[in-house]
């Protein structure tokens, strides 16, 4: 019988580590830590609460920080700990960490999404030859590559181009024509490759799902919003659980199609976050897929509308310990607000209480409400700084003031969503 203490490896991102720590030390296991070195703003104010005493953050037993590029060194760390520790999980919830998240399951022979979902899900051109029958028309290209580029795609526009292996709409645009297909792509460096692909016009969804012991226990349609129609990227502005903007059918669709893709990866236990679009002709149309859990505020809205965390259960999964999940019992949305580029000075509300991610240093665990409460809002969310520069959205990161609200009917969530947007100024200077 080993000596060793036993102890759960999660790679995630510190912002949204919180719940995972709950659940790991819940199990009674030490927690292991591999993140990234801080480089966003929201990280580095993480950080520095890692050694607070009365922080969530107390829960770490050890952490370590590599870049997930850097394998030697995480297969290394891992070596190391687990000659004092007994690793009994793996866990990623961190995009860039998925593919040596994978290695390191294969490594000590634990569950996880497995190899082939580890590398496929972390390079979107891949993700277009595997799953070519739900992808839409595709190119990979290189600097100068526009005549080729129009030849494949019968010289359709208008076009989207995205970097293969990024996340958080980085880099995602619309190209409207070929002189902005052909500056795009004089533009690259000699080396950068990027995929051009055909302009899917329809709503747009996520689907997520927990895969335990290679099968899928559970699976919801998350409806999504976009800042497409303002301009030329792709920032994604809200998001609805359950989705309210579906038909049966199309529900059923697109869960159809999702399990075919987890089947199709091979995924033996953790979740998976796919995104597609419902096209004009009602194909399905993947646009990426993640295996991991969804970002933004998706993963608390489950909990607001099923009153369960499902952070607690995927790492259930990964433990390979019995896994059921609720199906929701009311409606969450979360939105962003829209800003005007300055510097940020406040944000005032009548409803709720601004709560200043700089204060925390991660998100807060919503407190789910019972099913028949009236609507509420349950996190106002400023995720930067007083003083930060507030500017245009091209990515996720831009965004500044976020909402997280529920409602017993779809109806109440949205006439609740209207009075939240009349109650809340972001104030620059």
């Amino acid at each position: 019988m080993s000596s060793r203490e036993r102890a759960f490896l999660l790679f995630t991102d510190l912002p949204k580590a919180g719940p995972y720590l709950e659940a790991v030390v819940g199990h009674g296991l030490r927690c292991l830590v591999v993140t990234g070195p801080a480089t966003w703003p929201m990280e580095k104010i993480a950080l520095s609460y890692v050694h607070e005493p009365a922080h969530p953050f107390a829960q770490i037993e050890e952490i370590a920080f590599v870049r997930a590029e850097e394998t030697p060194q995480i297969l290394a760390q891992v070596a190391g700990w687990n000659d004092r520790f007994e690793i009994v999980g793996v866990f990623a919830s961190s995009e860039p960490f998925v593919e040596p998240a994978g290695l390191v399951a294969d490594l000590l022979d634990l569950r996880g999404v497995g190899l082939r979902a580890s590398r496929v899900c972390r390079d979107k051109g891949l993700q277009r030859q595997y799953l070519r029958q739900w992808s839409p028309i595709s190119v990979a290209a290189r600097a100068g590559e526009h005549e080729r580029v129009l030849r494949e795609l019968d010289g359709r526009f208008p076009l989207i181009t995205k970097p293969p292996n990024m996340y958080c709409s980085i880099g995602v645009r619309v190209l409207a024509d070929e002189t902005q297909l052909t500056e795009h792509l004089a533009g690259l460096e000699p080396a950068a490759t990027v995929l051009i692909e055909e302009y899917v016009a329809g709503r747009e969804f996520s689907v997520e799902s927990v895969v335990a012991a290679g099968e899928q226990v559970f699976s919801s349609v998350t409806e999504k919003a976009t800042n497409e129609e303002e301009g030329e990227f792709f920032v994604e502005m809200a998001h609805t659980v359950p989705a309210t903007n579906v038909t049966d059918a199309e529900r059923a669709a697109l869960e159809s199609a999702h399990a075919s893709i987890v089947e199709r990866l091979g995924i033996g236990a953790g979740m998976t976050h796919g995104e597609y679009r419902i096209a004009g002709d009602g194909r399905v149309v993947l646009m990426e897929i993640a295996a991991r859990p969804p970002g933004d505020g998706i993963l608390q809205l489950y909990h607001l509308a099923t009153g369960k965390s499902m952070e607690a259960t995927v790492i259930d999964a990964a433990l390979g310990l019995p896994v059921t999940y609720p199906a929701p019992t009311r409606w969450a949305r979360q939105i962003y607000f829209d800003h005007k580029p300055g510097t940020l000075a406040d944000v005032t509300t009548g409803m709720g209480r601004p709560e200043w991610l700089v204060d925390l240093g991660l998100w807060p665990t919503p407190a789910p409400a019972a099913a028949p409460e009236p609507a509420g809002i349950r996190h106002l969310l400023v995720l930067k700084g007083r003083g930060d520069r507030l500017t245009s959205y091209t990515d996720s990161f831009g965004r500044a003031v976020t909402a997280l609200f529920d409602a017993p009917t779809p109806a109440e969530l949205d006439a609740y969503e209207t009075a939240l947007r009349a109650s809340v100024e972001i104030v620059n200077e």
